[in-house]
């Protein structure tokens, strides 16, 4: 593991960096936050430890614009000037963790034995993640509604040319995996995937990030860097959060689209690029035009071929099918038994519009796994206080019309809950009761009185 020092103390840089390197990390070290900066930028870091004061920044700034550069980047401030305030701003911040002065070498040992834990289960869950992804091609995007098979025939269908692609969808709605299955369903697949998120890099920076540099650019350019454009060469480039781009990069962003050319910053080399480039936005970017944030020349080039993502309220039919996706990745994750939801508790989530979409629901279901009591089913007062009473409306609107025909309506969700088991367990009946909560025998009667056994067959 490599690890950063920021310190104006020679004396407490040599003693960390000589217990580190004895403890086997490779070490590199500064006095000052900028020169610390100019380090990290040039250098790949699993860990960054600093003093809180130094002479040109405090270490709270240094945190702050690392985490811009790289929203992983794993922190740890040491001060002697600690107050519950500090501590609370840092951590807000995003810095792992917080050491007071007088310390001893046990506890940043301790601290570091925490970010390598940390670092272990983000590269577990990476080769997971590339795991699913090859095992399930395009189709990792989990759904079998009329919207999400319209979707993937469409990714099928685009991945096999070379047209820019933009894809657009509310926040959580998966667009990142869109733009993955495009990449993977495309002849580019065994080249690189790079995205970037163009919104959460300051536009100063993100030219740099995009384009690259060259030797002495500016005054923390001690080596020349390759862009991520050059770093997609011959794969994919996916430009997340487009909209929020600034309308001088978007000028640059479309000469590089027209004529497939980068120029690094601080020198006149044009170098061309064979990237297909992948844009999203949350943003409906034809309002953007009219209040002249985005150039509508750029929206022309990035448009060519547009992909929209429904957002899970228009597809709720996808619920079971992605909870019981979530139920198995995260059970499995972190050894927890899966979690079962009462018939009543399902209705509130299916009635639940879901602002957050798909990321909202997979941090439901994991909450959930944490949360609950081994063998418990949850029930609707177990729900999240947004998802309890924000699907109350339509209940209480039925009932007050007086349009109410109950037995009709718990006899269509019974149908409902039974065929949607049925379906997620491949028709098997054992598996589809114990998710439902049943025994084998009561489901086959209330199949037989539905009369969906022949349907269920079909199906499979």
């Amino acid at each position: 593991m490599k690890v950063l020092l920021i310190d104006d103390d020679p004396e407490i840089l040599d003693l960390l960096s000589s217990f580190l390197e004895m403890k086997g990390y490779e070490v590199d070290t500064a006095e000052t936050g900028k020169d610390g900066l100019s380090l990290f930028r040039s250098g790949e870091y699993s860990l960054l430890i600093s003093d809180y004061i130094l002479p040109d920044f405090d270490g709270l700034q240094v945190s702050r614009q690392i985490l811009s550069m790289d929203e992983n980047a794993l922190i740890i401030l040491i001060t002697g000037h600690g107050s519950i305030e500090s501590a609370v701003s840092a951590i807000k911040a995003g810095v792992f963790d917080y050491i007071l002065k007088p310390f001893d070498l046990e506890q940043i040992e301790v601290a570091i034995h925490k970010a390598e834990k940390v670092i272990a289960l983000r590269v577990e869950n990476m080769k997971l993640r590339e795991v699913i992804a090859r095992s399930e091609g395009a189709d990792n995007l989990i759904g079998r509604s009329r919207a999400m098979k319209e979707l993937k025939g469409l990714i099928r269908r685009v991945g096999a040319t070379q047209a820019t692609v933009l894809v657009t969808g509310e926040s959580g709605t998966g667009k990142e995996l869109v733009a993955q299955a495009i990449h993977r369903a495309s002849p580019r697949a065994d080249g690189p995937f790079i995205p970037i998120n163009c919104g959460a890099i300051p536009d100063n920076l993100l030219e740099d990030e995009l384009f690259g540099h060259l030797k002495g650019s500016f005054t923390d350019a001690i080596t020349d860097r390759i862009g991520r454009f050059e770093q997609a060469e011959g794969g994919s480039i996916f430009l997340d959060e487009i909209g929020n781009m600034s309308l001088a990069l978007q000028a640059k962003l479309l000469r590089v689209l027209q004529e497939r050319i980068v120029s690094p910053l601080g020198g006149e080399e044009q170098r061309p690029v064979n990237v297909r480039v992948i844009a999203a936005t949350n943003l409906f970017l034809a309002e953007e035009i009219k209040k002249g944030r985005f150039r509508e020349d750029l929206y022309y080039r990035l448009n060519v071929i547009p992909i929209h993502i429904p957002p899970l309220r228009e597809r709720t039919d996808d619920i079971p099918q992605l909870i019981d996706f979530f139920n198995r990745r995260f059970s499995g994750l972190m050894g927890f038994p899966e979690i079962r939801f009462s018939s009543t508790a399902m209705k509130y989530i299916f009635e639940y519009r879901w602002p957050g979409n798909i990321r909202q629901l997979e941090n439901f279901v994991e909450r959930m796994i944490v949360l609950q009591p081994e063998g418990h089913i949850v029930q609707p007062e177990d729900l999240p206080s947004d998802i309890h009473m924000g699907a109350t409306g339509g209940i209480d609107t039925y009932i007050l019309e007086g349009s109410i025909d109950l037995k009709a309506k718990l006899t269509e969700m019974e149908r409902f809950y039974i065929e949607q088991a049925l379906e997620l367990s491949g028709g098997t009946r054992s598996q589809a009761a114990r998710r439902l909560g049943l025994k084998r025998t009561t489901l086959i009667q209330k199949m037989k009185k539905l009369e969906i056994s022949d349907k269920v067959l079909k199906k499979k």
